[in-house]
Order: C-alpha cells, then structure tokens, then sequence
C-alpha cells in the first residue's frame, strides 16, 4: 500500500497575533477566532481524506487544530512530544525578534538559558519523524508547527533543513510527502543533526 503523510500547521494562535514566543506546552496559548477558521478552511480541503492515524503535539493548539480538521473522524489519536516547537527557556513569551538577534549573535548551536538550540530542536523532530515512520498508519494526519514542517520540508527537497528555502509555514497550511519523502527528509535531517 502506498502510504501518505499529511502534516499541517496549527491555526493561528493567540501568541502569533502578538508575536512572542511559546515553546513551552504547559502555558495555556490557544487559537484565536481566525485560527478556528483557518482550521476549518483546512478541513475543508481535507473532508475527503481518510486518515488511519492523527497525531498532535503536546501544544493545545495542536490538538485543538487537529479536532477541527478530523470533524468527527475518529481516527486512533497520539501525542507526539518529539513534535514539539523548540523548548525556549528564558526568551518564553519573549518578543519573536529577540530570539532571532541572540541566534545571530550566537549561532544555532547555542541554546536560549533553559532552553534547546535550533540543533537540538533538528535532533528531536529527527527523531519524532522516524517515530511516525516507523507506525503501521498508511495516512496519518499529523498537526505540528512551523519549525518542524519547515525542516522536514526543506530536508525532503534535499536542502539544509535549518537555512533552506522555505522559512515560513502558514497557519493551517497542509503540506503533503510521500513515504520516499519522508524517508528523505529524514536522512537530511540525521546527516544535518550529526554535522552540527
């Protein structure tokens, strides 16, 4: 059988409209009213998929995204953490640009204070993605965030997972891979991890 990964970005959330930071689960950042109706436009470009699997991370707008889309479907649901945005430390609710000028001064392998590198972010969503490879789902529908569509994204087209072309992951936006795909994406994304 031939097997399709669909991914999507969550909806718009209360935090994206004010540009700060959350790479934190556990604070409550939710969709804001637009971001219930980008998931329904997202739902409708999907109503008829038949999805085998649906996956979240432990974000509730990925959740609250995914329940959207589904629209009754009760597909077996998992919560992927592997998934999860990059864990920022101090620069939590912190204005977006500030974290971008401290990964300029400091590069990609600095971590914020109690908090991951881009790097070690890569290493993660390496590891989530080989996860869902490796479940028995021949369609999942996976909700996650920009920066782990975006790597996996880049890495499938055989650039470099952190500076490739795309640099931005629209709310709500589906993107779609093949299982040879992902298995690209995911080799990119070990060699781009190892080398550091």
């Amino acid at each position: 059988m031939r097997r399709a990964f669909t991914l999507v970005r969550h909806g718009m959330s209360s935090y994206n409209v004010e540009g700060i930071l959350n790479g934190d689960p556990s604070v409550p950042v939710y969709l804001t009213d637009e971001g219930r109706a980008q998931s329904g436009r997202a739902r409708d470009v999907l109503t008829h998929e038949v999805f085998d699997l649906g996956v979240h991370t432990e974000f509730p707008r990925t959740r609250e995204t995914l329940m959207i889309v589904l629209d009754g479907r009760v597909p077996p649901i998992e919560v992927f953490p592997e998934l999860n945005d990059q864990s920022l430390g101090d620069m939590e609710g912190r204005p977006m640009g500030e974290y971008r000028e401290f990964r300029a001064k400091y590069g990609i392998g600095a971590p914020p204070p109690g908090g991951e590198s881009r790097l070690d972010a890569l290493a993660r969503l390496t590891r989530g993605y080989e996860r869902l490879l490796a479940t028995d789902a021949a369609h999942p529908l996976v909700v996650t965030h920009d920066l782990t569509i975006r790597c996996l994204a880049n890495a499938a087209q055989g650039e470099d997972p952190i500076t490739g072309a795309i640099r931005h992951v629209p709310n709500a936006s589906v993107t779609r891979l093949s299982e040879p795909e992902l298995r690209a994406g995911i080799a990119v994304m070990k060699e781009r991890s190892a080398r550091g």
